[in-house]
């Protein structure tokens, strides 16, 4: 995989100055840049395809009980928020915290219910597969995590970006369309690798459809909602 690193490199080849090492072409003028391009070509490989990644993440000792319980802005012990760039959950599991036991799915609801009186709330651990924005780019070593081979395209990008503010036309119209015609290789690529990969049919947290919730075993139940970028879970 490709860093921020490899990607600035190459910026300094299409400029014709060497990075670090210049005067101008410096951490702290690229970084914001970079940071513009990368959140542009995500939204640009959208159109197309689904730039984002499938990761598995463990979000621990949760209490939920009868009030809803927001999963996303969940931030642990090294305060670190394990589901800042979560788009799309998929599968949601559940076990008691501090203990071993097999995990158990949580129910997805469209709506989440009211919770019966006989339920006791409780501390839990949570485990979220789903889709993920590739992480921020925030120094030299953190990897581009939209593609393996994705740091020219970010590069040319960053160039017409450089070009812009210059101002140099030539960088901005060359480099732009370089950039646009790398991104759109990378988002057939990444079709292709989503059409390889088998359609998982239904989910174990989906009711048969019900898309309500309801379960006559009331008894520890948890389910959860995606509402606004936000994963809501409350027993139910």
């Amino acid at each position: 995989m490709q860093t921020r690193g490899d990607c600035f490199s190459q910026v300094g080849g299409l400029v014709g100055v060497t990075y670090p090492d210049d005067d101008w072409l410096t951490e702290e003028y690229l970084a914001p840049k970079c940071n513009t391009a990368y959140e542009q070509s995500i939204m640009y490989l959208e159109l197309s395809c689904s730039p984002y990644i499938e990761k598995v993440v463990l979000i621990p000792s949760v209490n939920v009980g009868a009030d809803e319980s927001n999963l996303t802005p969940y931030a642990g012990a090294d305060r670190t928020y394990p589901l800042k760039n979560l788009v799309e959950p998929r599968f949601v599991d559940f076990r008691v915290s501090g203990t071993n036991g097999p995990w158990k799915p949580v129910k997805e609801c469209t709506i989440l219910p009211d919770t019966p009186q006989q339920v006791q709330a409780g501390t839990f651990d949570f485990r979220v597969r789903g889709d993920f924005r590739p992480a921020d780019l925030t120094t030299d070593d953190s990897v581009i995590e939209v593609h393996p081979l994705a740091a020219h395209a970010l590069a040319y990008s960053i160039g017409a970006l450089i070009g812009a503010e210059r101002p140099n036309d030539a960088w901005t119209t060359n480099y732009g369309t370089i950039a646009k015609a790398a991104w759109d290789v990378i988002s057939a690529k990444l079709t292709q690798q989503m059409q390889r990969q088998s359609f998982r049919l239904g989910s174990p947290n989906r009711g048969n459809g019900s898309g309500r919730g309801w379960n006559y075993n009331l008894q520890s139940n948890v389910g959860w909602e995606w509402r606004s970028f936000g994963l809501y879970v409350k027993l139910i």
